[in-house]
């Protein structure tokens, strides 16, 4: 006789067998399904969206450019292209901590020889208004690389400064000196996060070399108002918003889902913003993006007030890490690191204006204000404190130089101030009572 009851185990296992996979081949299917129709869903809203003539790329929301000559972002790709690797005898010259007039090096001369044809794509490039350099927020894309690497073309535009004051080509270094500023701004008109700090970096080679010419040259008129001009619209460009431009200006009302995906100019923030339309409910995704709006608008109105010490700054942080929603907590406590960085910059260019008119005054009046407010004018009708710390500005005048300076504090929390210096010092750096006239140096 058969014994049925040795049967009944292998039928339970195989019954358990082909269960195990049905179950999950219907649970694919079923998530398959539901993914199908949240990206047709998605799909249908950028249509609607695109057919009603709002933007949709964070292309569509930068300046419309009716005329490609206005871009100087080819011009720029070019001159990158065209850089010749720099001798190790002209990095060590740049990278000195007290770098001498040029006249006798002839490493500069030779780099600047060899990348000519750069220097006049550069000339070409900050004639233009505006810079499309089409980098997308994809971390693959060569095009960052090639983005960071405009701090070389600010460098090789400190070169010439450096080489024209030391062979008495005072124009020359001038020109360079305004071309290296306007370099910043066009590079900076990207949208991306980096795109702004390599535009601050820039700046900041920029004000090197404004020191230079300031130390030995005469500054006419022309070149004061242009040079001032240049210095204003550097500090506006560089408040405290790198990634919300987009959003102050387009999507302060919340509501249009597929902007808030293109429009959030952080790397990766649109790929993220996607996956969660995807993967998650409608409702999840837009509380959380319109959350994101609403708190990276406030910040944005907190970021334009002075002090590091900032009590609504720190509120807001504190309501960012009690939220519950986890989504975006991560990208939004990284935003106001941003922010003291951006600050220094801004305040480093407004020493610069300072500077220039102290200079302006002593070469009108042949000698030194006595205190900052005696150089006021339309531009700059107060003394204002510093944007870190709200301290006064403070003027020192020696017989052949100044400085202007702010009294930096103790912010163990901020790494940025660490390797910033907030000093203006002409004719140049060491005593100034002993300081030779550099106006007449050869």
């Amino acid at each position: 006789m058969e014994d049925k009851s040795a049967k009944r185990p292998s039928l339970l296992k195989r019954v358990a067998l082909w269960t195990v996979p049905t179950l999950l081949v219907v649970a694919a299917a079923v998530y398959g399904y539901q993914l199908y129709q949240s990206h047709a869903a998605w799909e249908a809203e950028i249509r609607r969206i695109k057919s009603s003539g709002e933007p949709v790329q964070t292309a569509d929301l930068a300046v419309k450019l009716d005329d490609p000559q206005d871009d100087a972002g080819p011009l720029l790709l070019e001159a990158i292209a065209a850089l010749q690797e720099p001798e190790q005898a002209y990095l060590q010259l740049m990278t000195a901590e007290t770098p001498t007039r040029a006249g006798a090096h002839t490493p500069l001369r030779d780099e600047l020889q060899a990348n000519q044809k750069s220097r006049e794509l550069i000339a070409q490039a900050v004639a233009r208004p505006h810079c499309r350099l089409l980098v997308d927020a994809s971390a693959s894309d060569p095009r960052r690389s090639e983005m960071l690497k405009c701090r070389a073309l600010s460098g090789l535009l400190h070169a010439q400064v450096l080489w024209s004051l030391g062979t008495g080509e005072a124009q020359t270094a001038f020109s360079s000196t305004i071309q290296g500023f306007q370099l910043a701004r066009l590079v900076g008109e990207e949208s991306l996060t980096e795109s702004r700090f390599t535009a601050i970096a820039m700046q900041n080679t920029s004000l090197n070399s404004l020191a230079e010419l300031l130390s030995g040259e005469k500054i006419t008129p022309a070149d004061f108002i242009a040079l001032d001009g240049e210095l204003s619209r550097a500090a506006s460009d560089c408040r405290c918003q790198p990634m919300l431009i987009a959003i102050r200006t387009h999507l302060i009302d919340g509501s249009a889902l597929p902007r808030i995906r293109e429009a959030i100019s952080m790397p990766g923030a649109p790929a993220w913003i996607a996956w969660c339309k995807r993967a998650l409910s409608e409702p999840q995704v837009i509380d959380n993006a319109v959350y994101w709006i609403q708190m990276l608008s406030e910040l944005a109105a907190i970021s334009d007030q002075p002090g590091l010490d900032n009590p609504e700054l720190s509120d807001w942080q504190h309501r960012v890490a009690q939220s519950p929603y986890a989504f975006v907590k991560p990208y939004l406590a990284a935003a106001p690191q941003l922010r003291g960085p951006i600050l220094a910059m801004r305040q480093r260019l407004i020493l610069a204006r300072w500077a220039l008119r102290v200079d302006r005054y002593y070469r009108q009046n042949g000698r030194f204000p006595a205190e900052l407010s005696e150089v006021c004018d339309t531009e700059c009708p107060i003394v204002a404190p510093d944007l870190l710390f709200s301290q006064p500005l403070v003027l020192e005048t020696y017989e052949r130089g100044f400085v202007i300076r702010i009294e930096s504090q103790e912010h163990p929390d901020q790494e940025f101030l660490k390797n910033c210096r907030f000093e203006v010092t002409y004719p140049g750096t060491g005593d100034l009572q002993d300081a030779p006239d550099l106006s007449t140096q050869e």
